[in-house]
């Protein structure tokens, strides 16, 4: 039976829809397979995170500049969409999975290589990690045991990002402390409110591997992005801001 509250691969709104329809519950039906599920998704992530982090130390290596980053970056927008359409070619899916992400932590390695040039960066880096690390942890557990119902959020999230994304294009012109300080705050409290959805989606679909690598990839990118804006609002509080 369709269930609104998973009519999207990678998230309710997302633009990249999937031919792939995901095998979900009657709505208010719970999933007595979710821990499963969210245990195959767990895995997923933390070899997902290796991937990213050999990426990005290959990349610092190497010295990957921000230009060839760029190049990346679209790479891996193009495995991604091309994990959309093959999510459920069994073998590939998992070669496109850790591929886009180990493609993620390349294009961040020119960012991550100037914090660790600059005296206090790795300090940053640091706290950021560990503020995410706890963050994503602390509300990934509280939308797993909690009542409430944080599955109707997907929308107001979505329609969230798209203003986030706006007003980050604004930012390119208006190079103010203020604003980018507001920028990251939103940024943060979304990607917050993206942790809390999609855990919460694990209750209410099957446990399939198609479902586990969807979920892998949207709390992937959700976690990742909560780490860059971690480290922007530190940065700018810190007084190191880096345009």
């Amino acid at each position: 039976m369709y269930n609104s509250r998973n009519n999207g691969p990678f998230g309710g709104g997302n633009a990249l829809r999937s031919r792939y329809q995901y095998q979900t519950l009657p709505y208010g039906q719970e999933s007595t397979q979710a821990s499963a599920l969210i245990s195959k998704v767990m895995g997923l992530l933390a070899f997902s995170f290796i991937f990213a982090t050999i990426g990005a130390f290959f990349g610092i290596q190497v010295g990957l500049g921000f230009g060839v980053s760029l190049f990346v970056a679209i790479a891996g927008l193009v495995v991604l969409i091309a994990l959309n359409f093959l999510i459920q070619v069994s073998g590939l899916n998992l070669v496109l999975l850790y591929l886009f992400t180990f493609l993620e932590g390349l294009s961040l390695a020119p960012l991550l290589g100037a914090y660790l040039s600059f005296s206090g960066g790795q300090v940053l880096l640091m706290q950021a990690f560990l503020i995410t690390a706890v963050t994503s942890l602390g509300l990934g557990a509280y939308s797993w045991t909690t009542k409430r119902d944080f599955t109707r959020l997907g929308d107001y999230l979505f329609f969230g990002l798209i203003l986030l994304l706006v007003t980050g294009l604004i930012g390119i012109f208006f190079h103010s402390t203020i604003f980018s300080l507001v920028i990251s705050v939103i940024g943060i409290a979304i990607f917050c409110g993206y942790v809390l959805f999609y855990v919460q989606r694990a209750r209410y679909m099957a446990d399939t591997t198609p479902n586990a690598i969807g979920l892998t990839v949207s709390i992937f990118i959700t976690v990742l992005n909560l780490f860059l804006y971690i480290l922007q609002l530190l940065t700018i509080l810190s007084g190191n801001r880096r345009d």
